[in-house]
């Protein structure tokens, strides 16, 4: 099965530096396992049962030299769970030991030569989540097997209650070219259907130039000053999380007639702004933030992330928290319209049509060509959310009790934050590079005084986690 372009091009896009990964982990409470924790050989025949299930785990890229075509999906007839999985033993270690071994765990990337995952489960947790003895999963998928809501269906797959047997396996295409031989003959086709596509992405283009000098989009600006988090990514990561209560979230949510997406950018955009304020690099205009959205309910899409991206204001220059919350709204809910729009969704189309020896030619340039030390295009962090729904995953009989994650971090995108909520909980997780960020449990405080002080402002009382 050959790769989707928005699928292949995360293949030529990733750098040695920022492996373009999706990240989920999961707590789960041992206590609700009679046989209590598991054994290395227990958890290892745990997932090998299940990985066999679904296809994604067991193919791997089949990439054409020079990348005159795009990869294909391929069995992988030497498929070995012990490449893909990592039993460690935290010894009663804490939240502490877990983030240690997230860093770590984030910050390598894949072998491409293999399925495109890793999970490490870390076993002997305690004092977790309000668990006194828990396990934890890290999982990993490179971003060419989907997007976060692609990734979740695999992965609850994998943690169902029971074992579902039927095969789960992708559409059938034939495979593509394997030698620059063969893929000689499809170049001057894809070069044509390249021009084809610039073509019409100038005319989408045309259109939306047209509906913003109309006053009916509004495009958001094109630079946005930079901050010490949009230089270069060093090798290491650095990882931590605040955790809410979704009734809390729901409740200011309410108060300020705004999204639970609203709320999470809100918090972000004031502890982003006081930790500049702390360290002397306040900016005076605003902070914005790379959001992906989904497109899936537009239904046009057949690639495994079907996601755009949108670049929203955070209003880091508004002091009051709920003039913020409604400021951020506002800004959210124009882009989310922009990026429905038919005009600008074919504006945006051409990576579905340019070959990926463009792709890489284009990035190999990009990544020489001098920046910016004053601005950074369009946003200056990445927040990403997804909700994971309940807590009817399960690690044999241990029951997953809370949920993490990890956004990318890319070449002058230095900080993301992971957004996601599992049963009541809601947890908002930082990666950053200790480079940029050598304390991010201050980063994580400023997170929650900024949380106390939206429920303040909207009259809506908090309980802690």
């Amino acid at each position: 099965m050959k790769l989707a372009p928005r699928d292949a091009a995360w293949v030529y896009l990733e750098q040695e530096n920022t492996p373009l990964l999706s990240i989920a982990m999961y707590v789960f409470d041992t206590s609700t396992d009679p046989r209590g924790s598991m054994t290395p050989g227990e958890v290892r025949a745990f997932v090998a049962e299940r990985v066999t299930t679904v296809d994604v785990f067991t193919r791997r890229l089949q990439r054409v030299p020079l990348d005159l075509d795009h990869p294909s999906w391929v069995a992988d007839h030497d498929f070995d769970i012990d490449n893909h999985l990592e039993v460690t033993d935290a010894r009663g270690g804490g939240w502490g030991e877990l983030r240690r071994i997230a860093s770590e765990f984030v910050g390598r990337g894949l072998d491409l030569q293999r399925p495109p995952w890793e999970m490490q489960v870390v076993t002997g947790l305690t004092d977790i989540d309000g668990v006194a003895d828990a396990s934890a999963v890290l999982l990993k998928f490179h971003h060419s097997v989907g997007d976060g809501t692609a990734t979740l269906e695999m992965t609850r797959r994998l943690f169902a209650a029971q074992v579902d047997r039927e095969q789960v396996t992708g559409p059938q295409t034939p495979v593509g070219p394997k030698s620059v031989r063969q893929a000689i003959p499809t170049i001057s086709r894809q070069l044509r259907a390249f021009v084809r596509g610039i073509r019409h992405v100038s005319a989408a283009g045309k259109e939306v130039k047209a509906a913003v000098d109309s006053g009916d989009v509004r495009m958001p600006p094109r630079t946005r000053p930079a901050t010490r988090f949009n230089g270069s990514v060093g090798p290491e990561r650095t990882f931590d999380a605040a955790s809410f209560l979704l009734d809390d979230v729901r409740a200011i949510r309410a108060a300020g007639d705004a999204t639970v997406n609203d709320v999470a950018l809100t918090v972000v955009s004031g502890a982003l702004r006081d930790y500049l304020r702390e360290v002397g690099e306040e900016t005076e205009e605003s902070l914005a933030a790379n959001v992906p959205m989904s497109l899936r309910s537009l239904g046009h899409l057949e690639s495994a992330n079907q996601i755009t991206v949108l670049q929203v204001d955070l209003h880091t220059d508004i002091d009051d928290p709920l003039e913020r919350l409604r400021a951020i709204h506002t800004s959210t809910a124009a882009e989310r319209d922009r990026k429905q729009r038919a005009e600008v969704l074919r504006s945006e189309s051409l990576v579905d049509v340019t070959p990926g020896f463009v792709v890489r030619a284009i990035n190999w340039i990009a990544s020489r060509l001098p920046s910016s030390t004053s601005s950074v295009p369009y946003f200056n962090v990445v927040t990403t959310n997804v909700a994971r729904g309940g807590v009817d995953l399960w690690l044999r009989g241990a029951q997953a009790v809370s949920t993490y994650g990890a956004a990318a971090l890319t070449d002058r995108q230095g900080l993301t934050h992971a957004i996601h909520s599992l049963g009541d909980t809601l947890t908002i997780s930082v990666l950053t590079t200790p480079n940029m960020m050598d304390d991010p449990e201050r980063y994580v405080a400023l997170i929650h005084a900024q949380f106390d002080s939206l429920a303040a402002a909207v009259g809506a009382s908090t309980s802690t986690i």
